[in-house]
């Protein structure tokens, strides 16, 4: 776990990127330093950002990310936004995080029934009221909703109920709410078991991040910006301003 200097409002980038140093598979690949792609600019900068502890490499990141809505180096932008940007310029970040899920969609009136499949890097989830578990907000996300201005196309009806299914899981979910959610170090779905080893967190005006290494067992640690502090082995980071999760999955 290292620091990371704050220039001119970059706390999202640091909390995003210290998040990403405990990804295992990030992790895998810029410590063998065996795969880098060095046509890919990203990924030459985050390989020397964590090679020397983000003495190198973070300005010249800033550069190759900038845009209109990532503000690197400039102001502040969003830590999530971020991380979605990368999986579009890593195509190694994208296979981790990406899963399949389809939309179910049955006609109120003749009953006909359609599988609508896309592919997703992250859950994006909106519970009824703030403090939910995170199987309760997830359970809510999957269950059947009334859509009353859908049109049947076979019988020109108006209304269907529509439910989202998983297709398949990821090694890495990544789940983001603007709402508090109830979240834990363990969540298992449909039997898939993942540990969480990443909490990004946004309290209206910064941004910052609770991290460990994996498996299970290491310390937590709050990283916010150059700040770097072992949290008591007893404790967990709950923290209601919450934005982005981050869980691994575990295989045999």
């Amino acid at each position: 776990m290292f620091g990371l200097n704050n220039h001119r409002g970059s706390c999202w980038v640091n909390a995003a990127l210290q998040g990403l140093f405990s990804c295992p598979p990030l992790v895998d690949r810029y410590s063998e330093r065996t795969n880098i792609d060095k046509e890919n600019p990203i990924d030459v900068c985050l390989e020397s950002i964590y090679r020397n502890k983000g003495e190198t490499g973070l300005r010249e990141f800033f550069d190759v990310i900038k845009t209109s809505y990532l503000p690197a180096g400039e102001n502040i932008g969003d830590s999530h936004e971020l991380i979605v940007h990368l999986c579009d310029k890593l195509p190694w970040l994208d296979a981790e995080l990406r899963f399949s899920t389809g939309d179910r969609i049955e006609c109120t009136h003749c009953s006909d029934t359609q599988l609508k499949t896309t592919t997703i890097i992250d859950l994006n989830l909106m519970p009824s009221k703030p403090g939910i578990t995170l199987l309760d907000a997830i359970q809510e996300y999957v269950t059947p909703h009334a859509v009353p201005e859908w049109k049947c196309e076979k019988c020109g009806e108006m209304g269907c109920t529509k439910q989202v299914l998983f297709g398949t899981f990821p090694k890495v979910m990544m789940i983001w709410s603007m709402t508090p959610i109830d979240y834990s170090s363990l969540l298992v779905l449909n039997g898939h078991k993942y540990f969480l080893f990443t909490v990004i967190c946004f309290n209206g005006g910064h941004w910052f991040t609770y991290a460990r290494k994996l498996p299970p067992g290491h310390a937590w640690y709050i990283l916010d910006d150059t700040s770097v502090q072992e949290m008591d082995s007893k404790k967990f980071p709950v923290d209601r301003t919450m934005r982005v999760l981050l869980y691994f999955l575990y295989e045999n």
